[in-house]
Formats: structure tokens, sequence, C-alpha cells
């Protein structure tokens, strides 16, 4: 069982890409999530961007996707890991789109590791903390106190489901 006290560094992680082989990626800069609400309408969900961040290569993967395929969307991991490098937490981003490519700029005075961005628009988001405890139903309490045969766990509204 992880230790559900102690917060995670933010240096240790990778992002997976649907389709490609690895991404180097160095930075990432989550996007906002908001629950909108507006007069007549139900609520809803809003997402800023996703910006991935890698050191320059002679990998076109990034380039490509932004400029050949756009209109294909790709499903885009970033897996938090724990100190001994297992997932510790999973955030998957639905329907992602790259919006922006843009690399840092030149300098011949400089020493720099040149740096692509890409930007991804999101259509959705879950995450998914296999560690973590899950709460026990109702249903489950109940058989265990002789009422019935024992009930799968629930998890509760809006839960991430464990794989």
């Amino acid at each position: 069982m992880p230790e559900l006290r102690h917060p995670f560094a933010n240096m240790r992680f990778r992002v997976e890409i649907e389709g490609m082989t690895s991404t180097g990626a160095v930075e990432v800069i989550f996007p906002e999530a908001r629950i909108v609400s507006s007069a007549g309408r139900s609520r809803r969900n809003s997402f800023g961007a996703l910006t991935l961040r890698r050191g320059l290569t002679q990998s076109s993967e990034w380039y490509d996707w932004w400029s050949a395929a756009r209109p294909a969307p790709r499903a885009v991991q970033v897996v938090l890991l724990d100190a001994n490098g297992a997932d510790a937490i999973r955030w998957t981003y639905a329907r992602a789109r790259p919006v922006v490519y843009l690399l840092s700029g030149l300098n011949a005075l400089g020493n720099e590791t040149l740096v692509e961005s890409l930007e991804v628009s999101v259509g959705g988001f879950a995450a998914a903390f296999p560690g973590a405890p899950r709460p026990v139903s109702e249903a489950r309490t109940r058989s265990a106190s002789g009422a019935g045969s024992r009930a799968p766990r629930s998890r509760s509204k809006g839960a991430p489901a464990r794989s």
C-alpha cells in the first residue's frame, strides 16, 4: 500500500501519445479543467490546453502529428511515477489535437537546449489512482452483516475506473 500522506515529486513522469513510440517529454503543463454553468443549460466541462515540451532531436513525430494529422485526434496519457518508478497516477486526455507547435529561440551566444513545444486541445480527461484505497459500498456493508451475498465495490460518482 503506498504512503498516502507524502506528496509526489514532479520530476518522475512519462508521456504516452497514441501511435508514437516515445515522446521524450521533459515538461508537462496540465490544462485547467472547469465546470461551466450557463443560464438555461446544464453544466459542462471546459478544458484549457495541455502543453508538452522536450529537447529538439531528429525525431519529427510531434511536428508530423501537428502538420499532417491535425484532424486525427489521439489519446495522450501523462503518468506520474512513484519513488520506485512504478505508475502512481495516470491522467488520460481524450480526443487530443495539436493546436500550437513552437520552438524556442536560437541564440549564438547561448548554450541551451533547443526546446520543442506542443500545445494540445483536449476533449476530456480522466484520472486513475491505482494505489488509492477504494470506498466500500453500502451493499457490501449490508452483505457483510449477513443480509445477502457480497456485492462488488463501488466507486463514488465521478471517480475514475481502476484498471
